[in-house]
């Protein structure tokens, strides 16, 4: 049986998508922009591994949520297919700020022994990565939410609208985590506690538990009805 618009739309875009994050990738290489030439430029590269191992996480993690919203609805409308070419745009901007981030955070967690503490040296630079990084984080999270927010359900039935909201409602939180960190490393409390704005992230552990203890037992019913939009294949 041939597939239907609605489906070739929607395998094409997730395919871009794809596509997209696999580049991304690219940018995170441990080997940096210099291919390798001796067994020092090797043994630095191998220093990158645990960096290297907390990006790719990070962007696997948008990479898999694109993914599971995919499983969420069929539907890839004009609203659907902008947003999420926002996202492309959003990642390949945030792979550098990521990238600097976590290798500096991996240099400052062994003492040294992993290379990139030299990437930051004063305090504003410090200061600058954390706000910079913590405003891409929030903005492709809130990409997140309004797509989960814009989302036509495939299936009719209640738990698959559920779905879409509650990822809605995961997506805000982790945005307001970042503008959280973003906002703290502006103030001048960032000299004494450097650590402070990426502390901040550990709110998205919490507040995601408290917000399922607070409506993981709520019944369907009482679920807030999502934005009414037309039928996916129903007239115009």
């Amino acid at each position: 049986m041939s597939e239907s618009l609605h489906e070739v739309a929607a395998r094409r875009l997730d395919a871009f998508v794809d596509a997209s994050f696999a580049f991304a990738l690219t940018l995170l290489v441990i080997s940096g922009s210099r291919p390798l030439e001796t067994y020092a430029d090797l043994d630095m590269a191998l220093g990158r591994v645990p960096a290297f191992a907390a990006g790719f996480a990070l962007l696997a993690l948008f990479w898999s949520a694109h993914r599971r919203f995919g499983r969420m609805t069929a539907a890839r409308d004009g609203a659907i297919t902008l947003i999420s070419l926002m996202i492309v745009f959003t990642v390949m901007i945030y792979v550098f700020p990521l990238r600097l981030l976590t290798e500096t955070g991996a240099s400052w967690m062994t003492g040294g022994l992993v290379p990139g503490r030299e990437r930051i040296t004063t305090l504003g630079d410090l200061r600058g990565i954390f706000v910079t990084y913590g405003l891409g984080f929030a903005f492709l999270s809130g990409l997140y939410a309004l797509l989960h927010h814009v989302a036509r359900p495939t299936a009719v039935d209640a738990s698959s609208r559920v779905a879409l909201i509650r990822g809605r409602d995961i997506w805000a939180i982790c945005g307001a985590a970042g503008l959280a960190s973003a906002g703290l490393a502006a103030l001048p409390l960032l000299r004494h506690m450097p650590w402070l704005p990426g502390f901040a992230y550990w709110l998205i552990p919490a507040g995601i538990g408290l917000y399922y203890g607070r409506v993981g037992k709520r019944p369907v019913s009482e679920e807030p009805s999502p934005v009414q939009r037309p039928p996916l294949d129903g007239p115009a």
